[in-house]
């Protein structure tokens, strides 16, 4: 009992954390490409911090359900999941870096591509949890 309360303040503070924001793109508004670059460097480790913790919490809950059902069911389901994400926002990102036919702003627009999705996967994981 006390885990899952643990895990579920965890998720709790990360749906707070997590709450759709603007697009890294739009947040870091800059005016060049050297400030745009500078800003989105520094939301990519959060971003990708906040989308693991939030995997972890719902690994953990999983493992749980797991264990306290007999049936090891969730957790694989789970791992499957975080690898078809991670897989998705590989190929996704690099076809929107793609899209910009090896301009300026491709790389700049790959890594937004990847901190939103980031954000977004924690955001999911935090509301799908907390209850």
């Amino acid at each position: 009992m006390r885990i899952i309360f643990a895990l579920t303040f965890s998720l709790a503070a990360l749906s707070v954390q997590a709450e759709t924001s603007a697009p890294a793109q739009v947040e870091c508004q800059a005016s060049n490409q050297i400030t745009l670059k500078e800003c989105l460097a520094k939301l990519a480790p959060q971003a990708e911090q906040d989308r693991k913790n939030a995997e972890t919490a719902a690994c953990a809950m999983m493992k749980n359900l797991d264990r306290v059902t007999g049936r090891p069911e969730a957790l694989p389901a789970f791992n499957q999941a975080s690898k078809a994400y991670r897989s998705y926002q590989h190929a996704h990102c690099a076809w929107i870096g793609k899209s910009f036919a090896g301009g300026s702003g491709a790389g700049v627009a790959e890594q937004s591509c990847r901190i939103d999705l980031d954000r977004a996967r924690a955001d999911e994981l935090s509301r799908f949890y907390v209850q």
